[in-house]
């Protein structure tokens, strides 16, 4: 499957709507060296990476399955907002 950065945006996007809300940038590119894509967060001077597994990415845009990527990504935005109170997620830690 053909995965364009554009489409795995949206789905994240999709997926965790707080991004957009709390004016999180997102950006992403496939590597072609570590075959799997990488997806950075940037919210003012803070910036945070993770890779997502081509497979992972390419079940969860043909709607098989999204619990890796969702899991993944999910883990990173609650860690990245958390963290250093980038956003509020109405999330008491």
């Amino acid at each position: 499957m053909q995965v364009k950065a554009s489409e795995l945006l949206a789905r994240i996007r999709e997926m965790y709507p707080e991004i957009e809300k709390n004016g999180i940038q997102t950006s992403c590119f496939y590597d072609e060296k570590t075959e799997a894509w990488l997806v950075e967060f940037t919210h003012d001077e803070h910036s945070l990476e993770t890779h997502l597994d081509k497979k992972d990415v390419e079940d969860c845009l043909a709607g098989k399955k999204c619990i890796h990527m969702g899991v993944q990504i999910g883990r990173f935005v609650e860690s990245y907002c958390l963290k250093d109170d980038v956003c509020p997620t109405g999330i008491q830690k």
